[in-house]
């Protein structure tokens, strides 16, 4: 547990300072994607770790966890699912047996403040690896 939350903390520490490059952006609202778009997403992502045997979270978490993962990123919602189905197969490569798609659902959106605009979530999921790495959560 101590280490979830260490890597979380990392995660929001990185992400922080890859977001405050001092740089000012105007940015235009986008649309949101329907909540259809979001729950199919989201469930495939449900599917591939209860195929892995790695879920036993009802679809609403899932749900949950990828519409606030959504509403910080500018990505499609099968876009942003393939970004998430990724990072979610390097870190089981890496040696993870406790992230799943839910985890990294939930500890990118934890990380990214609500009060940022929304923007490219890609690389946010490249500092989520690394941090876990530099935490010593995988190897």
């Amino acid at each position: 547990m101590n280490a979830q939350r260490i890597a979380s903390a990392a995660t929001a520490a990185l992400l922080l300072a890859a977001c405050s490059s001092g740089t000012t952006v105007t940015v235009k609202p986008l649309p949101t994607p329907a909540a259809t778009d979001l729950s199919a997403a989201a469930q495939e992502l449900r599917a591939l770790d209860q195929a892995a045997g790695a879920t036993t979270e009802a679809a609403d978490a899932y749900d949950r966890a990828f519409a606030a993962l959504a509403a910080r990123c500018v990505e499609q919602p099968r876009t942003l699912e393939a970004e998430v189905h990724s990072t979610a197969a390097q870190l089981k490569a890496l040696g993870s047996e406790t992230q799943t798609r839910l985890t990294v659902l939930n500890g990118i959106a934890a990380a990214i403040p609500p009060a940022y605009p929304r923007s490219n979530c890609a690389p946010y999921l490249d500092t989520y690896v690394a941090a876990q790495q530099a935490t010593g959560t995988i190897h």
